[in-house]
């Protein structure tokens, strides 16, 4: 059973970052393993999820089903992928797409915005060039 007890899909949903973050930060697995997330939104194929790092954390490297973007809300960190190495700060955006392996790591307590859009073979980059 899930332990959520607020809406995760709506006509309008708000969010104050800052406020989710601390909250974040106060919680058991953040205080034991340095991160923690969770999802703000979801509805159909689309997610978006905020997760905080404490300085030094990783999140190892993964493959994406989906084309994402992630955000730098507060902090900084490095995002690994074929090769590449980007270090991000608070403001900036990257978007990555499906199959790219990738780690990110925080080079000082900070948080991310990860937003979702499809899932699998959903996306298709060939019909997105020609539209």
């Amino acid at each position: 059973m899930s332990s959520i007890n607020r809406p995760l899909a709506g006509p309008v949903l708000a969010f104050d970052l800052a406020e989710q973050i601390a909250a974040l930060r106060s919680e058991e697995p953040y205080q034991r393993s340095g991160r923690a997330g969770r999802t703000l939104a979801k509805s159909g194929r689309f997610r978006l999820v905020l997760t905080a790092m404490s300085t030094g954390n990783e999140i190892g490297t993964h493959q994406a089903d989906s084309p994402m973007t992630l955000q730098v809300v507060q902090g900084a960190l490095t995002f690994r992928s074929s090769g590449q190495e980007y270090t991000m700060t608070a403001g900036q955006v990257l978007f990555f797409g499906p199959g790219e392996a990738h780690d990110i790591r925080a080079t000082e307590d900070s948080a991310l915005l990860l937003t979702l859009s499809a899932v699998g073979d959903d996306y298709r980059p060939e019909e997105s060039a020609n539209s």
